[in-house]
């Protein structure tokens, strides 16, 4: 910018105004200020009647001030729902000590079309004269309608926000999160306290299957049903929640004795249990309840659900369907549960598993050709315990996966061992369960631990319980079996004939033998429809080509009609208890050469099969 351009430039007409020097001025700035404000201002006197507005004020509310000079603006700016009486606008006057004076107001206003808008007013107080009667009120304004809407939806998100974090999506019930905040508040602490509480933990019975059948759509109809029938079987003050997968919490808060709640379980179960039907397929429907109530002085919101879980887990045991109670005695219980699983955690640390061998002898070839391994826990103060005593422990708290890796890794130690020993034509079989089934990587662990120790794949049987197949799902059932098949070893269906679908999976998997299981060859003695069955089942194996290992055969008779029928193995303490590793290759020692078992008789006469020496050979 050039010096002379700078000379010539207009200053603002104020600015060459004298200070004192002309009359008006400071009035006509102020004038000026109040005219350009942006925000809304008005004169009122103390009684409330409008003096005077600015530019701003007239279009904030759509009046100008010859329409409102004099009037009370309460007459016109308020809603009618907050809009004072006549007489009460008319008594009204300001109090300079009222809260009033000195804060940001924002209060609901109307304007002359009769839209509305939020309105920010700050009142202040200005004395002119000597008395009280020269007091003027300014009241300035803004219209802070978008910064309001604004904060109305940020807490709107935010009770959103919080709704869903203590509530469940799908069904609307209560999470655990609105759980735990209910049972830490002071309400339910004292009813607690006073024994004045009762629990109920539902749960949907088999709904898996309902998954697995009809589809996860199927699956959340049935949640979204229980849900409401859950609802139906509460009152007011009462809490619902769904706390896990196919899990829900029902909280009774008030004087509630044993036997209401055991009404209300029944109620529960009747509820649940009312038709569903989902794109024309019927879904039935049932629940099994675990009921808790305060027996002491000292018991919480979490003792109470960790007792009615175990009571729930009592009801499931028991046949599902029904409600039970938690007593002191199953308390005890479900911590020597507790305590197992810690020693069967440790167990696993410090290697206390190891397997018993129990030999299967040919009848074709007349001498024995393989075992099976048994799994066997040397707990310390316990002795050996059998697998009976812990596996559906290990199964519940996810352990048996890892005690499955090591029975195999045992199970191929001693196989490696018996053909050092002089058998290297011995079978190994060896148990697994849904669990290992399942896992993508069984496979490829079992082909690495087979490599290590130098076995052919051949002489190995993986035994699939028929319990498995049906846990597992047909598809991921066949396809284990094809990787296992991939490997080269054989695959045997156990425990056949307890009452599944044993012929059907049969023709499905592709599977190498069957294991008779010992409830049908123990009826062989007495059950002439049972001999049939056997012989049926025999004589079609032969035609499928898949061999067959009967269990279990501790007598004469059995032999002798599992001998006629052409059964090719036989198994069970008749032949041989099963018995650690060192014993085994003993009795092996003994029964070497080929032989013919004479003398089967009843296990109550402690005499086993009756084999002659090796040097008889």
């Amino acid at each position: 910018m050039t010096s002379e351009s700078a000379s010539t430039k207009q200053e603002p007409q104020l600015a060459n105004i004298p200070g004192e020097a002309v009359p008006g001025a400071t009035r006509l700035i102020s004038d000026l200020i109040l005219d350009q404000a942006r925000d809304g201002i008005c004169l009122q006197d103390k009684k409330g009647r409008i003096e005077w507005v600015n530019p701003a004020c007239e279009e904030m509310f759509g009046w100008a001030l010859d329409e409102v000079r004099g009037r009370f603006s309460q007459e016109f700016i308020l809603p009618d729902e907050c809009r004072p009486t006549t007489e009460e606008i008319e008594n009204f006057q300001y109090d300079r000590n009222s809260p009033l004076f000195g804060k940001h107001l924002i209060s609901e206003n109307i304007r002359r079309d009769g839209s509305r808008f939020w309105n920010q007013q700050t009142f202040s107080a200005i004395q002119l004269g000597p008395d009280e009667d020269h007091i003027k009120i300014i009241i300035t304004c803004r219209d802070v309608t978008d910064q309001v809407n604004t904060n109305k939806a940020l807490k709107q998100v935010q009770v959103n926000l919080k709704h869903a974090a203590n509530h469940d999506d799908l069904t609307g019930l209560a999470n655990r999160n609105k759980l735990s905040e209910a049972l830490e508040s002071e309400r339910v602490t004292h009813l607690i306290s006073t024994g004045r509480i009762g629990v109920l933990q539902v749960d949907i019975d088999k709904f898996k299957e309902i998954n697995d059948t009809l589809g996860h759509a199927a699956g959340d109809a049935t949640l979204r049903h229980v849900a409401s029938a859950l609802r139906s079987c509460t009152g007011l003050g009462d809490l619902v929640c769904r706390t896990g997968g196919d899990e829900f919490l029902l909280v009774f808060m008030g004087r509630i004795t044993r036997k209401e709640l055991q009404m209300r379980a029944n109620a529960v179960i009747k509820a649940v249990g009312e038709p569903l039907s989902f794109q024309g397929h019927p879904i039935r429907i049932g629940c099994s309840i675990g009921v808790s109530m305060p027996v002491s002085g000292d018991s919480s919101g979490e003792i109470l659900i960790q007792q009615a879980d175990q009571a729930l887990y009592s009801a499931k045991n028991q046949g599902r369907g029904m409600a039970v109670f938690f007593t002191p005695k199953l308390g005890e219980y479900h911590k020597e549960q507790q305590r197992l699983v810690q020693d069967l955690i440790l167990a696993l640390e410090e290697k206390q598993f190891e397997v018993y061998l129990q030999p299967q002898f040919d009848l074709v070839k007349n001498q024995v050709t393989g075992c099976e391994a048994l799994i066997r826990w040397d707990r310390p103060g316990h002795g050996i315990q059998p697998p009976i005593a812990f596996l559906d422990v290990a199964e519940k708290a996810g352990l048996l996966a890892e005690i499955d890796y090591e029975s195999m890794n045992l199970a191929l130690d001693a196989l490696k061992t018996l053909r050092e020993g002089g058998f290297g034509d011995m079978h190994m079989s060896i148990n697994v369960s849904a669990s290992i089934l399942a896992d993508v990587n069984y496979p490829g662990l079992l082909d690495w631990a087979m490599q290590s120790r130098d076995i052919d794949p051949r002489n190995i049987c993986i035994e699939i319980l028929e319990t498995a197949i049906l846990d597992g799902g047909d598809l991921d059932v066949r396809a284990a079996v094809e990787r296992l098949k991939h490997l080269g070893v054989k695959v045997s269906l156990d425990d056949f004939g307890t009452g599944y679908a044993g012929l059907a999976h049969m023709a499905t998997f592709e599977i190498d033998a069957i294991k008779l299981d010992r409830s049908m060859i123990t009826r062989l003695d007495d059950d002439p429809r049972n001999r049939v069955i056997v012989r049926s089942i025999i004589w079609l194996c032969r035609k499928l080509g898949v061999n067959i290992v009967a269990e279990g055969v501790e007598t004469q008779c059995q032999l002798d009609l599992l001998r006629r029928a052409h059964c090719p193995i036989i198994q069970g303490y008749g032949l041989a208890r099963p018995m650690p590793l060192t014993d085994l290759l003993g009795w092996l020692e003994t029964h070497k050469a080929p032989v013919d078992p004479l003398e089967f008789e009843p296990l109550e006469t402690a005499k086993p099969i009756a084999l002659p020496s090796r040097s008889a050979g």
